[in-house]
């Protein structure tokens, strides 16, 4: 472990060396809530000051944001990584979409997303929005870029520890250019340590750490043309997996690029996305309670995806109104390849999607704020297949060529917002929205230990209608509390629905929920108690029901498959200036690993402390320990029983540098 961190205690160094007087820490006050269903959520000042090195990591801090299982992205299988807003789905797939500058990155064939691959220095802001130009029916997450800027950026970060081993990004960007190129270029390497992921008194001799290695690089350029300013994006990763045995892995590399052109008012923009992914899943034979041997049960050798989408945006005002319309069009593609038993699988097909909206938001009163969005969207699938062959003999077990597929959906929004006073404001959010399933759920079966789930080509579209009411209340500079309540109806949610015969516990079947609902209540408060002292507070409150489903009646009254009824987040800061102490905690009630409710995950309490010093304007130093109470966050409970758990007590140490 120390070669692997040599390189990371080098610099101190020069760090040292730097060291000049700095301005004491002025308190900015509070960003007054926007009264729109979308809002900053961590700037660029919140980016830097977080002692995190992942993106989920960070985004966790405000409890609307969960992946499926409680595993951080570092060790985390990728298709458990599905971002689903405020509980809005009844499965482990992404009902939300993640956006880099307006262009999807969620995965082409199941819709997963790699949060580790995300270098931090390279984002200026994240947005959580409940409404977006491409189809989703839990929101979206922006992540915006940074841009260059009148002076150039020059930002480079390293990090170790006992988990996370280590780990360096880097961004850089020109200055701005009205006339000549215009560039930045950021990056991300990283070699995580990992840790065992069975309880410690379930082990075996097969159980070692599950860890991970990521390389990824984004580049931009630009330049200004007499149509307006034409920008090229292109970034890509390459990671590879251990799941915790000698022959549990996996890996994936992947491509994103993008040609965009904005002027006053327009911007239109040509996007694509090649992955390929790659998964081996054993199984421990003999004893079970010794885990001493393995096989391999499932060899998914290639999983190749692609996108390729097209977006095309005008705004305009016309008197009191701000109107927009936009265009977009989504093309994917995606098999998987697989192995089992000397059988072989395929199984995948292709989906497209055009959609067209027309917003508007209209001031038609003094304090009053109406902000419109109609929506349709044309789907279809086709191409869909499934084949399966024994490998020695060549006799097809199975070959199925699917019906193509359309529809035709309309949703949108309306959010009413009203200035109460000067520090009190309101309003009420209305949408209703859809999603495709992906192409994962309607082709490929899949089988994880004991427990099997079937694929169905037969999957109808998602809807989600929902209702928001919110108030906002800034009492002064230095406190501020929003409270938000909520209720969504979900019809058609997919969901793994389990055979209710009896001994088919274990059986499943992606399936149609015919009716489920969200209802819940969001409070914030932040508040500065002293110069150097200030507390963010996040709470939410879900209640998740199924309320019918033909295949599987027994479902009906269950809560949803991993969703919590409370999660809460809090920070503590004092920053006396050079030194910075954080306390972050975040707990979650007790969840259900599965539809039935049949497995119980133990409520958690992790607590993080992380003390950090700048030596100069431009150089900060950090030293976390993560859950420092050691506590069991429970991950995964399987069906015979074996518990999964997140890392525990550990420790970070890391140095960001501008120049």
């Amino acid at each position: 472990m120390i070669g692997r961190l040599t390189p990371f205690f080098l610099p101190l160094i020069v760090v040292l060396a730097q060291e000049d007087v700095l301005e004491p820490i002025e308190v900015q006050g509070i960003a007054r809530p926007a009264n729109s269903p979308e809002i900053i959520v961590f700037d660029r000042q919140d980016i830097d000051a977080s002692p995190s090195i992942h993106l989920d990591d960070l985004l966790r801090s405000n409890p609307s944001f969960s992946t499926y299982r409680r595993s951080g992205s570092g060790i985390a299988h990728p298709t458990s990584q599905g971002v689903s807003l405020r509980a809005g789905g009844t499965s482990a797939t992404s009902r939300s979409l993640v956006l880099l500058d307006g262009i999807p990155l969620n995965d082409p064939f199941g819709g997963w997303v790699r949060w580790n691959r995300f270098s931090l220095s390279d984002l200026e802001a994240v947005r959580f929005g409940r409404k977006g130009a491409f189809a989703s029916s839990a929101g979206s997450i922006t992540l915006r870029s940074r841009r260059p800027t009148d002076k150039p950026i020059h930002h480079l970060g390293l990090a170790g520890g006992d988990v996370h081993g280590f780990s360096v990004h880097g961004f850089t960007a020109t200055t701005t250019s009205q006339e000549d190129w215009e560039a930045t270029v950021g990056f991300r390497m990283e070699d995580y340590t990992g840790h065992p992921v069975i309880r410690a008194s379930q082990r075996g001799l097969v159980d070692e750490n599950a860890w991970s290695r990521m390389q990824a690089a984004r580049a931009t350029a630009s330049h200004s043309s007499p149509f307006g300013r034409l920008t090229m994006s292109f970034s890509g990763f390459d990671e590879h997996r251990g799941n915790g045995t000698p022959l549990g892995r996996n890996q994936g590399h992947g491509l994103d690029w993008s040609l965009g052109l904005e002027n006053e008012g327009a911007q239109i923009t040509l996007f694509g996305q090649e992955r390929d992914f790659a998964s081996l899943f054993p199984k421990v034979i003999g004893p079970k309670e010794d885990r001493g041997e393995e096989e391999v049960a499932l060899d998914q050798f290639s999983v190749p995806g692609s996108s390729l989408g097209f977006v095309n945006k005008h705004s305009w005002e016309a008197g009191e109104h701000n109107m927009g319309l936009a265009l977009v069009a989504l093309r994917r593609e995606g098999e998987t390849n697989e192995d089992a038993y000397g059988k072989r699988r395929i199984a995948g097909g292709k989906q497209s999607q055009v959609g067209i909206s027309i917003s508007d938001q209209w001031r038609f009163a003094d304090k009053w704020k109406l902000a419109t969005d109609l929506r349709t969207d044309w789907l279809r699938e086709n191409d869909g297949m499934r084949k399966r062959w024994n490998l020695a003999s060549g006799t097809v077990l199975e070959e199925e060529n699917f019906p193509n597929r359309e529809d035709l959906e309309i949703g949108g929004s309306l959010a009413l917002s009203r200035k109460l006073s000067k520090n009190l404001s309101t309003h009420v959010f209305v949408r209703t929205k859809v999603r495709q399933p992906t192409l994962n759920e309607l082709y490929r079966p899949y089988r994880v230990g004991d427990f099997s789930v079937s694929a169905n080509e037969n999957l109808e579209t998602e809807r989600v209608t929902g209702l928001e009411l919110g108030l906002n209340w800034n009492a002064s500079e230095r406190f501020a509390v929003s409270l938000n309540l909520f209720h969504d109806w979900l019809h058609d949610s997919i969901a793994n629905v389990s055979n209710p015969a009896i001994d088919q516990e274990n059986n499943a079947t992606r399936c149609n929920l015919d009716d489920s609902r969200i209802k819940g209540l969001k409070l914030s408060i932040e508040w500065f108690l002293a110069k150097e002292l200030s507390l963010n507070l996040h709470g939410l409150l879900m209640d998740t029901e199924v309320k019918n489903s033909l295949e599987n009646p027994g479902l009906a009254g269950n809560r949803f498959a991993q969703v919590p009824k409370q999660r809460t987040t809090a920070s503590l800061l004092w920053s006396p200036s050079p030194w910075e102490l954080r306390l972050d905690a975040r707990h979650e009630s007790e969840r259900f690993d599965d539809a039935r409710n049949s497995r119980l995950l133990d409520n958690c309490l992790d607590l993080d402390i992380s003390l950090s010093r700048r030596f100069s304007k431009s150089t900060r130093m950090f030293f976390t320990v993560n859950n420092i109470t050691n506590e069991e966050i429970q991950t995964h409970r399987s069906a015979e029983g074996l518990v999964y758990v997140e890392a525990p007590r550990n420790w970070l140490a890391g140095l960001d540098w501008k120049f």
